[in-house]
């Protein structure tokens, strides 16, 4: 039966002439539909960051030495870096280097990032993360090649392999949550969705792959009412409204230092006008039924 639904997907790709191929997930017994990258563009890696270069190296010591897809650039954006580590490593710094002066605007940083590159597509990736298999970046350009997608999220696995990020449930736990955060990274899921390919409402801005045309499209970040909380969710939504789908591919992993992060609270008016301006899809993501849980992303019924 697996072997008949294999060939017939294949045959599916055959008709619509998308080269590639369908595997068998032999974990889960899904399918994996591995897509050519056809017509592979350059991408510009945007990554953010204020002094913690012990972070940065790590970050880019993985990107560099095990990404295996090709063309793309390293876009580092200082924030007004202020210690003697950063300023000496900064001081021969071998990728591009941007300089940003003024509080933490992760839309703002991230647009002015985006108006200094050329590349057709755009990664946005946060220096916590930490690549360990060198097909990520491949694996999700497989899909932001599609013209249908407008951005592409991976798993991100915590050190103590849980889940940091496998989707965004838009109206569950306020304004939005990471779907099966916390859970076994290698867990199925409910239904084994965390670990299948599939469409959400969002992808995390902390490694989000999308084309510059949709980027620009859609009017980028809104830095003036979204600085810091809920831009990646609101440019998600923005891209769902304009016709695309958001995709999240369990077969793109990297690591996400969790224990670094420094936990900040969305304001108050960050969420209020996400609740004026998406009222509908808060409260029903068209990803998840309405009978779920709206206190967790974990695809548990609700009470």
């Amino acid at each position: 039966m697996l072997e008949a639904g294999r060939a017939a997907l294949e045959a599916h790709l055959d008709r619509r002439h998308q080269p590639g191929h369908v595997a068998v997930d032999w974990r889960t017994y899904l399918y994996w539909v591995k897509r050519e990258v056809t017509q592979g563009k350059k991408i510009s890696i945007i990554i953010p960051v204020r002094d913690r270069v012990d972070l940065l190296a790590r970050c880019l010591d993985g990107l560099t030495s095990k990404t295996s897809y090709e063309p793309y650039e390293v876009v580092v954006v200082d924030n007004d870096s202020q210690s003697e580590d950063a300023h000496a490593y900064f001081s021969q710094f071998k990728h591009r280097l941007l300089h940003y002066s003024g509080h933490f605007n992760f839309s703002a940083i991230s647009n002015f990032a985006v108006k200094q590159t050329d590349s057709p597509w755009l990664l946005f990736l946060d220096y916590h993360t930490e690549v360990f298999d060198g097909d990520w970046l491949t694996t999700m350009a497989e899909h932001v090649q599609r013209a249908e997608v407008g951005a592409v999220g991976p798993r991100l696995v915590c050190p103590d392999d849980t889940v940091q990020h496998a989707g965004i449930v838009v109206g569950v736990g306020g304004i939005a949550e990471h779907a099966f955060r916390g859970l076994p990274a290698e867990a199925p899921g409910v239904c084994r969705q965390l670990q299948a390919t599939r469409n959400y409402s969002a992808v995390t801005g902390a490694c989000l792959l999308t084309r510059r045309d949709v980027f620009d499209e859609v009017g980028g970040f809104d830095e003036e009412c979204l600085p810091v909380s809920f831009g990646d969710v609101d440019l998600c939504l923005k891209m769902r409204r304009a016709g695309y789908v958001i995709v999240y591919t369990p077969f793109a992993k990297l690591y996400y230092n969790k224990s670094a992060v420094r936990r900040q609270t969305a304001e108050p008016h960050e969420a209020n006008l996400m609740r004026e301006r998406w009222p509908e899809v808060l409260e029903r993501d068209p990803y998840y039924n309405p009978n779920l849980s709206r206190e967790r992303a974990d695809f548990s019924l609700g009470n």
